[in-house]
C-alpha cells in the first residue's frame, strides 16, 4: 500500500476527490490533504508520503515550486500535475521538475485511478528491483558469481597476466574460444540524486540480457557504474553486426526502463585473447569523445582515428574577438556554435578542447584588460569562467558557459565606451560596408567623411574594435570575395573588381594570405565541399 498526499487550493476539489476514487483499490492509502505547497510540504516533513498528487495554481507555493522542492529534497517521491493550465510552458517545467503525469481538469475517478494503477505497478517494478539489487549484492560476494566477475573484468582490463586469466577463467567455468573480439565500455550520463546502485544494476541487467539474446558475448560489471561488454564471435561480418544492434538495444532500453542517455566506447576488433585488454585500452579511448558528442552515442575508436584531424580555429576565434566588441549577440552565438562545430567535426578530446577554449578566454580577457573598465566585474573574472568552462560535463556545457562569458564582456565592453566614439566606429564600420568595392576607398575617405582626423580616427577606431581600419577593410573585402568564389561562376579578376582591388594579381596574394589558399583554390575545395555534403 502506497501513501497519498491530494494537494489543492479549492475545498470543493479536495473532498471530491478524496471520496470519489477508490484509493485502496488502485493500491494506495490517502494519507492527507492540503491546500497549498507550502502545507504539503510541511505535512511530508513529518508525515512521509510515496505519491503526490498536486494543482499548479495555488497560494503561499505553487504545485510547480512545489515539484521543484520535493525534486530537490524528496526525489524518490512520484509527482502527479493535476490542473487547469493547457500550457505548454508548464507541462515544460513539470518535466523538468520530475513529474511523472500532467493531467488536465476535468478529470474522471476512473481517469485518474488508471493513471495510479500504472503508477503502482511500475513502483511495484521498483521495488523488486531493489530488493534484487540486495540479494545480488549478497550473492555476489561468494561462490560462483564472484569468480565469474572478477576473472572477466581482470582479463578485460589486463590487470592480471594471460597466464593468470586463463585460469581464473578455466575455474569460473567461463569458455571464451572464438576467433574475434572485441570490448565496449558503457557509461550512463551523470545524473543528480539518482541511485547509482540501481541504476547500475539495471544497466547491468539489460546488458547481459540483451547480448545473451544474440548470443554475441558476456557482461562484466565494472568497479563504478560502468558495464564491460566483451563481443566474440567465429565470423568478423556476423560480429559486427551484432555488436550494432546490441548496442543499439542496450541503449533504447535504458532510456525506456532507467529514462537515462547512456554512451558506449568501442574499441578495435582482436583475433587474440591475449589482446582483449587493447580493445578495452581503446573502448576508454573512444568512450573519453563523449565529451563532445550528444548523449545515446556509440563511440568507435576505428572512426574517430579516422576523422580526427587538427581544427583550423584561428580564424574563427578572431571573429568571435570582432563581433564580441561590436556586442552583436547574434553573430557571437554563431561563431561560438561554428567554433563547436569545427571542434566535433575534427573529434577534439576533452584536453584538445579545453586549450582551444582557454585560448579563447585567453583573447576576451586581454581585450577586457585593455579597455578603460577600472575595476573587472566578479562575473567577468578570468580564472572563476575558466574553472566553471574546463570542468563543464559535455562540450556543449562548456560553450553554455562561454557564450554567457562572451555576452557579459562585451555588454561590459558597450557600457564603458563613449556614446559618441561609439557612434563613430559604427558610422565608419557602415561606409567600410556599403563602399568596400571602391577601389579608391581609404582611412582619407572614411576621415573625410566623418569630419575627423585621421590619428583621432585611428585612435577611436582602434580602441573600440582592437584592430586597424585596414585590417577590417580587407576582412570584409575578402569575406565578400569568398562569397563571390562560392556562389558565383564570376573570374578571379571580375570578383577582384567588385570587390575594391584594381590589380587582380594583387588580389590573388592578398586573398592567399588571408585564407592561406589561392581563389581557384579555394572556390574549387568549398564547391567540392558542398557537393560532398549534399550527396
Amino acid at each position: 500500500m502506497y501513501r497519498l498526499l491530494f494537494v489543492d487550493d479549492e475545498a470543493l476539489i479536495r473532498v471530491g476527490v478524496s471520496e470519489n476514487v477508490h484509493w485502496h483499490q488502485y493500491g494506495y492509502e490517502l494519507a492527507g490533504s492540503c491546500e497549498n505547497g507550502k502545507e504539503a510540504l510541511e505535512f511530508i516533513r513529518s508525515s512521509p508520503v510515496d505519491i503526490v498528487i498536486t494543482d499548479i495554481g495555488m497560494p503561499y507555493m505553487n504545485g510547480l515550486e512545489l515539484s521543484e522542492r520535493l525534486k530537490e529534497e524528496y526525489p524518490e517521491i512520484k509527482i502527479i500535475i493535476l490542473s487547469g493550465y493547457d500550457d505548454f510552458d508548464y507541462a515544460k517545467k513539470a518535466i523538468r521538475y520530475g513529474v511523472r503525469d500532467y493531467l488536465l481538469k476535468p478529470i474522471t475517478a476512473q481517469e485518474l485511478g488508471e493513471v495510479l494503477d500504472r503508477l503502482r505497478q511500475e513502483m511495484d517494478k521498483e521495488r523488486e528491483i531493489k530488493k534484487n539489487i540486495s540479494l545480488m549484492r549478497a550473492a555476489s560476494h561468494k561462490g560462483q558469481l564472484l569468480l565469474y566477475s572478477d576473472a572477466l573484468y581482470n582479463l578485460i582490463t589486463g590487470n592480471k597476466t594471460m597466464s593468470e586469466s586463463r585460469h581464473d577463467l578455466n575455474e569460473a567455468g567461463i569458455n571464451l574460444a572464438a576467433a574475434v573480439f572485441c570490448v565496449a565500455v558503457v557509461r550512463f550520463a551523470p545524473v543528480i540524486k539518482v541511485d547509482i546502485a540501481l541504476m547500475s544494476f539495471i544497466l547491468h541487467n539489460i546488458s547481459q540480457e540483451i547480448i545473451s539474446g544474440y548470443q554475441g558475448g558476456v557482461v562484466c560489471q565494472g568497479k563504478d557504474a560502468e558495464v564491460y561488454l566483451l563481443f566474440m564471435s567465429d565470423k568478423l561480418g556476423e560480429l559486427q553486426r551484432i555488436i550494432d544492434v546490441v548496442c543499439e538495444e542496450i541503449i533504447v532500453q535504458m532510456n525506456r526502463a532507467a529514462h537515462l542517455k547512456v554512451n558506449i566506447g568501442m574499441g578495435g576488433l582482436k583475433e587474440q585473447l591475449g589482446d582483449i585488454p587493447r580493445s578495452y585500452e581503446e573502448a576508454e579511448e573512444a568512450y573519453a569523445y563523449h565529451y563532445i558528442s550528444d548523449q545515446n552515442q556509440v563511440l568507435k575508436i576505428k572512426e574517430i582515428r579516422a576523422k580526427k584531424k587538427p581544427a583550423a580555429v584561428e580564424e574563427a576565434i578572431k571573429t568571435l574577438m570582432l563581433h564580441m566588441r561590436e556586442n552583436d549577440n547574434r553573430k557571437m552565438t554563431e561563431d561560438i556554435a561554428a567554433l563547436a562545430a569545427i571542434l566535433r567535426s575534427s573529434f577534439y578530446d576533452r584536453q584538445s578542447a579545453g586549450t582551444v577554449l582557454q585560448r579563447i578566454v585567453d583573447a576576451a580577457d586581454e581585450i577586457l584588460k585593455r579597455s578603460e573598465i577600472k575595476e573587472i566585474p566578479e562575473n567577468l573574472n578570468k580564472e572563476s569562467v575558466l574553472q566553471r568552462i574546463l570542468s563543464a560535463v559535455s562540450l556543449p556545457a562548456a560553450f553554455t558557459v562561454l557564450t554567457v562569458y562572451c555576452r557579459e564582456l562585451a555588454e561590459c565592453l558597450d557600457r564603458q565606451r563613449s556614446p559618441v566614439n561609439r557612434k563613430v566606429v559604427d558610422l565608419a564600420m557602415d561606409y567600410i560596408e556599403k563602399n568596400h568595392a571602391d577601389c579608391e576607398l581609404n582611412l582619407n575617405a572614411v576621415c573625410s567623411y566623418l569630419n575627423i582626423s585621421p590619428s583621432r580616427f585611428s585612435a577611436i577606431f582602434k580602441a573600440a574594435t582592437d584592430t586597424t581600419f585596414l585590417e577590417v577593410l580587407n576582412g570584409i573585402r575578402m569575406q565578400k570575395a569568398k562569397d563571390l568564389l562560392i556562389h558565383t561562376d564570376m573570374k578571379n579578376y571580375e570578383i577582384a573588381g567588385r570587390v575594391g582591388f584594381n590589380d587582380p594579381h594583387y588580389f590573388g596574394i592578398a586573398f592567399k594570405k588571408f585564407t592561406g589558399k589561392t581563389p581557384t583554390e579555394y572556390a574549387r575545395d568549398e564547391k567540392a565541399n558542398k557537393f560532398t555534403q549534399r550527396t
